[in-house]
């Protein structure tokens, strides 16, 4: 259950994303198994004066069903201490997952992460771009309860936004130019130019951003597919040419 009413000592805070984090978890979409129907995983940053701002993510495998959920604690582990070898002052702020509104499954994954950090939030990012808009929600959870007795937990909504650097947004422009111009000699000459436009929001760009990603990635694997056609060329000829220079009719590739 979810609720627009701040919780009690926390109404001040807020969630700032950073764009390589939204295209961190586009991508894990993209690439997610096919009986997958989500992905999750941690969320790293900093807060301050009020302000949770997310600078990082990764994935964590899991399964889960409607009241059973799965986490891969060594992978979570593993990621963690990575990352901290690389930004120690970023800690670990809440989790994310896709999907257009919460799950059942939720509550389990966030009382997770409520050992791993304190008043963790919960990052859910719409990849299914319904109506051609992208877009997120931060909840923190509190436990409902009949005296002892905790009776569920509510999810109770955060203001949310995107923050862009100045380097970022360079990076989100050339990536957006991409789209639409993808001729080297024009993606130099615009790199020379100024992309500090202010009218479009980063929301309004991820929808084509996502689709950037799934096109680099069926980019790679044909140039993957390609870079073997010419290794086996290549092969084929020397061996034809070791042959004639043994005056041998065949000889064994493999």
């Amino acid at each position: 259950m979810a609720s627009s009413v701040l919780l009690p000592g926390v109404s001040n805070l807020s969630v700032k994303v950073h764009p390589v984090v939204l295209l961190s978890i586009c991508d894990a979409y993209i690439r997610r198994k096919e009986h997958q129907d989500r992905v999750i995983g941690t969320l790293l940053g900093v807060v301050v004066d009020n302000v949770i701002e997310v600078k990082n993510c990764y994935v964590v495998p899991h399964n889960e069903s409607s009241d059973q959920v799965l986490v891969d604690l060594n992978h979570h582990k593993t990621m963690f201490d990575m990352l901290q070898k690389v930004a120690p002052h970023e800690v670990i702020v809440g989790w994310f997952a896709t999907g257009a509104d919460l799950y059942n499954s939720d509550p389990l994954i966030q009382e997770f992460y409520n050992k791993e950090s304190t008043h963790p939030v919960h990052l859910v990012v719409d990849t299914t771009l319904k109506d051609n808009k992208f877009s997120i929600k931060a909840y923190l959870s509190r436990p409902l309860a009949f005296g002892d007795k905790q009776l569920a937990t509510e999810f109770v909504q955060l203001p949310c936004d995107t923050i862009v650097s100045d380097i970022e947004r360079v990076g989100a422009e050339l990536m957006l130019t991409g789209l639409n111009d993808p001729s080297p000699e024009s993606k130099r000459e615009t790199a020379n130019k100024s992309f500090s436009d202010e009218g479009e929001t980063l929301q309004g760009s991820m929808a084509r951003l996502a689709d950037l990603v799934a096109r680099a990635s069926d980019y790679v694997q044909n140039v993957v597919d390609a870079m073997m056609v010419t290794y086996l060329s290549d092969l084929l000829r020397a061996h034809v040419a070791l042959a004639e220079r043994l005056g041998t009719a065949a000889l064994p590739i493999m």
